[in-house]
């Protein structure tokens, strides 16, 4: 899959669609917080939302993570294809699943990011 992967992502359109993944990730965070987040270098998420470089087989699970879906929909997604079942969270319990994922730093930083958003 990854050899595949890594054929699919000399397409420029298919390394636009990663940079558009990889900004929806990024979410309202900066670029430095993010790359902080992944534990990753400020240069390679940089090179990533131009569209240029490729990242790892590790940093692309945590891209996948960050955006919500599974490696396979974020290759689907590259690829050009929509995935037949996108992840979405129906009830609390199940955002609460994704949360137990992140580590004790994370989920306080998720806690009151909830917070915040409860009271704008």
């Amino acid at each position: 899959m990854w050899l595949e992967f890594r054929q699919i992502l000399m397409d420029d359109e298919a390394r636009e669609r990663l940079a558009k993944i990889v900004n929806t990730a990024k979410g309202e965070r900066s670029q430095s917080q993010f790359a902080m987040d992944l534990g990753v270098s400020l240069g390679a998420v940089q090179n990533w939302l131009k569209g240029q470089g490729m990242p790892s087989a590790k940093n692309l699970e945590k891209i996948a993570t960050a955006a919500g879906m599974s490696l396979e929909e974020l290759f689907s997604e590259i690829n050009g294809g929509e995935s037949e079942e996108v992840y979405s969270p129906k009830v609390a319990e199940d955002v609460l699943q994704l949360a137990k994922k992140l580590d004790k730093e994370q989920r306080a930083r998720l806690v009151r990011l909830l917070f915040d958003d409860l009271l704008s």
